[in-house]
């Protein structure tokens, strides 16, 4: 059973950023099923992987969308980006953790508790408006 049915994920006026949405929950479910396999298998160069993967797909979506905020001079563009940092930090330091300790359950904690909450609620908040000024300043 998936994490998160793509179809629980907000859809914001960017094509781009719904593809990248899709993506990225795409990736959370694959890490999520790898985690429960785990329990049977020695899979932690897997999860490695895919949460490798995971954080490097973030780093390039939100790269893609602060281009696209600087190039349609958002407001709060500051707010969005330093959002951003703080989401990428905090993943990093999951990655890190991951890779010294393998603890299973922290990991879970975390995608299912943390990181998917984060991304509904940003995607609600944030990505809706940005996406929407953006695609009225692209007309």
């Amino acid at each position: 059973m998936p994490l998160l049915d793509l179809s629980a994920v907000p859809h914001v006026a960017l094509s781009f950023m719904n593809d990248d949405h899709a993506t990225a929950t795409e990736l959370a479910n694959q890490l999520h099923a790898e985690i429960a396999l785990a329990q049977d298998t020695n899979n932690t160069a897997k999860i490695t992987e895919l949460l490798t993967e995971l954080y490097q797909h973030n780093v390039e979506h939100f790269a893609r969308e602060e281009l696209q905020m600087v190039d349609a001079a958002f407001p709060p563009y500051d707010c969005h980006k330093g959002e951003h940092e703080r989401v990428l930090a905090q993943m990093q330091d999951v990655l890190s953790t991951w890779q010294k300790e393998h603890d299973l359950s922290q990991l879970s904690h975390y995608l299912s508790d943390v990181m998917i909450p984060w991304f509904i609620q940003h995607i609600n908040t944030m990505d809706t408006v940005t996406a929407m000024f953006i695609s009225r300043q692209q007309r």
